[in-house]
């Protein structure tokens, strides 16, 4: 009698599990010794991108027979395409010694999962001979969620192991297991094939599988009534509010998008692979879709809410995101509405249609993103420099920060011809430039008093006192790393504490991220108290420096002031 396991090549998988492991210990000596391709950015994510996407892609599908002669021919090329692009993609963060890797890198990672993972399933369902059928890939996405989440937690549990067998021995004064543990040469094969063997397990497994996927569903269904009511409430809620509310909160649309995604995942996960099913009862069922009817107006706030800030700061890769998230569930809603206008309570009839093909776009688009003709740091560093040359924006207002953390090689070339045509107009955002991009990380630059006090921007105040200049300079050569560069730091004269002396407040803004720092007199001088920030920039409103410049501050007394009991303060969190 044969079983799940008998259909899984065990060896095969596991030799290809450690193959994979021991190509990833040979690109991580590479890097270590300097070797080829260690130093060669295209070439080394090209090579990750190969040998991660195809073992993975081979351990959650191959089965004994002839299935391999279906599948191969799907993942073989789909691997190709993925080294193509990671090659191109390593070209982004030359030349080496001006441009991280670790945005682009995560960037990539995270694309190429999702186009890996939706293309496991169109190529798995191929494979099986059989006609096409939406149950197949509903089957297939769940199947491989959940195998290799569970395969993970496997590796995790035996790495886990290995630790605490290590530091057992360690107690001992035996070092040779921690010692053999951490080597690279050991760690790699060992977790390879122990994922392997955790794919073979759940693999074996699959009707658990299922079982599971059948019981999240089981769950999802109580959940997504509460959903769709909350979205509707919601809705009916907004002509009495207006949306100003929604943008004060700084997150307006990443919050509505939040929504509109978390219904869509629900709904998909609730109403399966079987279009004639009702896991409801019809008044409940009518209720579903009726909320669902109305997420294309969860879409129109969205987009008004991100075109707001395009045009008023112009694209960027975190702008261009919110639009393509916001494009995806849009379609996905609008193509759901159009099923329920004509189909009414046989809606889920068309619901597999637009997901099969929906599902392709997405994947196209994550391979897109990671090539010349949607990339998104081209596209966000031509409008930046769209809006520098009419006008819109000053060299001032160029955040140098961004462009090297965020933009890659496009934001490397873009300062590098902007810095001949300011040189004479602006020569200290040409400085700034060269400082920028140099081998050694700006924030490692040794700087002067003078430097410093240049960069500062003061606000409330006319002047800064000598012995805070002081404190301001040590406190600076202390945390080289948080500086962001000249036209970044903002202080802010405001008395604090009420006490009728003036305190500063030192605003460190890097392209989203701020550090604010207080500083106060005492009796044996200036003292600094890091200060935590509890906003976010509006959607909609000023930017920071904006509501500086227009003087809009002011301190807030607590809510609730300390308790002193004999001494023991309480503080209300």
């Amino acid at each position: 009698m044969s079983t799940e396991a008998d259909s899984l090549p065990k060896p095969l998988l596991l030799l290809i599990a450690l193959a994979q492991g021991l190509v990833l210990l040979l690109l991580h000596q590479a890097i270590e010794f300097k070797f080829w391709p260690g130093g060669n950015y295209p070439w080394l994510f090209c090579f990750y991108a190969m040998v991660t996407v195809g073992p993975l892609m081979l351990l959650l599908s191959l089965e004994t027979g002839d299935q391999w002669k279906r599948i191969v021919p799907w993942v073989v090329p789909f691997t190709l395409v993925a080294g193509v692009l990671g090659y191109y993609t390593g070209g982004q963060v030359l030349p080496e010694p001006y441009i991280g890797y670790s945005n682009v890198a995560m960037v990539f990672g995270f694309t190429l999962a999702i186009a890996t993972f939706k293309a496991l399933m169109y190529a798995q369902q191929r494979a099986t001979g059989e006609p096409f059928q939406y149950s197949f890939l509903f089957q297939f996405s769940w199947r491989n969620f959940l195998i290799l989440g569970l395969s993970l937690l496997f590796t995790l549990a035996v790495w886990g192991i290995l630790m605490l067998w290590g530091a057992l021995f360690e107690v001992i004064n035996i070092n040779f297991f921690m010692d053999l543990f951490t080597e690279r040469w050991f760690y790699y094969p060992a977790l390879a094939l122990a994922h392997g063997f955790g794919v073979i397990i759940f693999r074996s497994q699959s009707k658990v599988i299922d079982t599971v996927t059948r019981i999240q569903q089981a769950l999802m269904k109580f959940l997504l009534v509460f959903l769709v009511l909350v979205s509707v409430l919601f809705l009916a809620a907004l002509p009495f509010t207006g949306l100003a509310p929604l943008w004060e909160t700084g997150n307006g649309s990443m919050l509505i998008l939040w929504m509109q995604g978390i219904i869509l995942f629900f709904l998909n996960a609730v109403y399966q692979d079987d279009p004639e099913s009702r896991p409801y009862p019809d008044p409940v069922h009518r209720f579903i879709y009726i909320g669902i009817a109305l997420l294309p107006v969860y879409s129109a706030i969205a987009f008004y809410g991100l075109w707001l800030r395009v045009e008023q700061y112009g694209w960027t890769p975190a702008r261009s995101w919110g639009f393509l998230v916001w494009a995806f569930f849009a379609l996905f809603s609008i193509g759901y509405l159009w099923g329920i206008i004509r189909l009414r309570d046989h809606w889920l009839r068309h619901l597999s249609w637009v997901n099969v093909r929906l599902g392709l776009l997405v994947l196209a688009t994550m391979l897109l993103i990671n090539s010349p003709l949607l990339d998104f740091r081209k596209i966000s560093v031509s409008s930046q420099m769209n809006r520098l040359a009419s006008g819109e924006m000053e060299p001032d207002d160029i955040d140098l920060y961004y462009f090297r953390r965020n933009l890659a090689r496009p934001g490397y070339e873009a300062l590098q011809e902007l810095k001949p045509r300011i040189a004479e107009t602006h020569p200290e955002i040409a400085e700034q430039i060269d400082n920028w991009y140099t081998s050694q990380s700006p924030q490692r630059q040794d700087f002067g008093r003078e430097y410093l006090l240049e960069s500062l921007e003061l606000y409330g105040g006319t002047s800064i006192p000598e012995s805070l200049e002081d404190a301001l300079y040590d406190f600076a050569d202390q945390n080289r790393w948080r500086l962001s560069g000249p036209g970044d730091l903002l202080l802010l004269q405001v008395d604090m504490d009420g006490n009728g002396q003036d305190d500063y407040v030192l605003i460190e803004s890097q392209s989203g991220y701020r550090y604010a720092t207080l500083f106060y007199r005492a009796v044996d001088g200036w003292h600094f108290s890091n200060m935590t920030p509890s906003f976010s920039p509006s959607l909609t409103g000023d930017s920071l420096q904006e509501s500086l410049e227009k003087g809009r501050w002011q301190t807030i007394d607590p809510r609730w002031r300390k308790l002193d009991i004999g001494g023991n303060v309480f503080i209300v969190q």
